[in-house]
């Protein structure tokens, strides 16, 4: 039986569901602590797994290891229950494993202390899985546990909420999907949802979430979303076009995510993993993340299906000034380009690349400003230029200096964002549009006066 025929069981009423459509599509499964949220990815992890088809999860609270109870699955992570800890440098051998190798993984990001080594880990763990996906092609499902951890709706992403948006928007056609789980569909990047081919609708109770499903899947179901059991969800599936009321099994493996209680069971007995795959991941070797394939499009960098109006006003506005500021602004982006390269080369040379941490992110805003305070010197350096040239007008020394400006400090916040791939916050944005507010008035008072 090919992948192509394949159907999936996962509700009562013993619907069948396309495993071709599940694995290399794109997912959302929500639903408040208790509705079953976990329970559906576990059961939909569960028919992969009896189809004989491999995926990666990342688990951010420890509750999807109990597949161990009649599968083999390779548990990841620093707890002492895990079957291995891989850094992030063994990120392509652990994707060699899930991938090549047929055996599912768990990447159990619980037991970090750190929320940047979990990240970092995750970061090169999917990077790598896409890279990968683009030369083998195989139908693969990630997994995402608490997606609006990575792609939340307000605040912007990080460089692995950008990844992850880019398996989401790119990944279906290398034959890698993605599935989010999340209980405040509120609080998830609406882009991610909207792109979703299949989704599911656990019980939901507060107005910002029910807003969600009113918008997405009707009045209609958002009125009955808050009273529905466990297990029931609304599903919508767009190869058929329908939405219905559906009861989704519960699964037949250990419940790991189980509240803890004096009726919780003890943990049954796990199959093992095989000992060469523990071997392959701890014989050493550097794993390619990416970072340093240039043939590689990161989110920021891949081209989008429609183009950037922000990107194209401002490149016209930069072109337009005279020939002077478009080759100063083309020299910034080559020392940028510059830049970039020397940044994205590993401290020891070749090999795995890392995601630049949260602190070099957090820094991207201060980037900018020392960029903006070294714009106020060059405008002061081409006014001199412009004065001691002989233009007779305010008017003609003007804008050339000013689309130099502009274009200088577009080619400084491109690079920072290139470097360090995060967003400003307004405030921070703010303080720049301050300080350029500033320079043009010193720069109107130097020309005038």
């Amino acid at each position: 039986m090919t992948v192509g025929s394949e159907s999936l069981s996962l509700t009562v009423e013993g619907e069948p569901i396309p495993a071709l459509e599940i694995l290399t599509g794109r997912g959302f499964v929500t639903g408040k602590s208790g509705s079953g949220k976990s329970n559906t990815a576990s059961v939909v992890a569960e028919e992969l797994l009896e189809l004989g088809h491999s995926f990666l999860i990342v688990d951010t609270d420890g509750e999807y290891y109990g597949l161990k109870e009649r599968y083999e699955v390779l548990h990841v992570g620093p707890s002492d229950d895990c079957d291995v800890e891989v850094p992030s440098s063994h990120a392509g051998e652990l994707v060699t494993v899930a991938l090549e190798r047929g055996v599912p993984v768990v990447l159990d990001v619980s037991g970090y202390m750190s929320q940047d080594d979990a990240e970092d880990l995750v970061y090169a763990v999917v990077t790598a899985l896409l890279q990968r996906e683009k030369q083998l092609r195989k139908p693969f499902l990630l997994f995402v546990e608490e997606i609006h951890e990575y792609i939340p709706q307000t605040g912007g992403v990080d460089e692995l909420g950008e990844r992850l948006l880019q398996v989401a928007k790119r990944g279906r056609k290398h034959g890698l999907g993605m599935v989010g789980m999340s209980q405040r569909p509120a609080a998830v990047d609406k882009n991610f949802i909207t792109q979703c081919n299949w989704l599911v609708w656990h019980r939901l109770t507060w107005d910002n979430d029910t807003d969600v499903v009113d918008r997405i899947i009707g009045s209609e179901a958002a009125a009955a979303v808050p009273d529905l059991s466990a297990g029931e969800a609304f599903l919508m599936t767009d190869w058929d076009e329908t939405v219905r009321k559906v009861q989704f099994r519960e699964k037949r493996t250990f419940d790991a995510g189980r509240t803890p209680g004096m009726d919780a069971p003890d943990p049954p007995s796990f199959q093992p993993v095989r000992a060469s795959i523990l071997d392959e991941l701890t014989a050493g070797g550097t794993a390619t993340t990416g970072d340093d394939d240039p043939s590689f499009e990161t989110a920021a960098e891949a081209p989008s299906d429609e183009p950037d109006a922000d990107d194209e006003s401002a490149a016209t506005a930069v072109t337009s000034g005279e020939s002077a500021a478009s080759t100063a602004a083309a020299s910034d982006s080559s020392a940028a380009a510059s830049e970039d390269a020397a940044a994205s080369e590993p401290a020891g040379g070749s090999g795995s690349q890392s995601r630049p941490s949260p602190g070099r992110a957090a820094n991207s805003a201060d980037n900018a400003l020392v960029e903006a305070s070294h714009l106020i010197v060059f405008v002061a350096e081409a006014s001199g230029r412009r004065l001691a040239s002989g233009a007779s007008t305010v008017a003609d020394r003007l804008p050339p200096l000013l689309a130099a400006a502009g274009g200088r400090l577009r080619s400084a916040l491109l690079a920072g964002k290139r470097r360090v791939d995060a967003r400003l916050d307004p405030k921070q944005q703010g303080l720049v549009l301050l300080i350029m507010l500033l320079l043009v008035a010193v720069l109107g008072a130097f020309v005038v006066g």
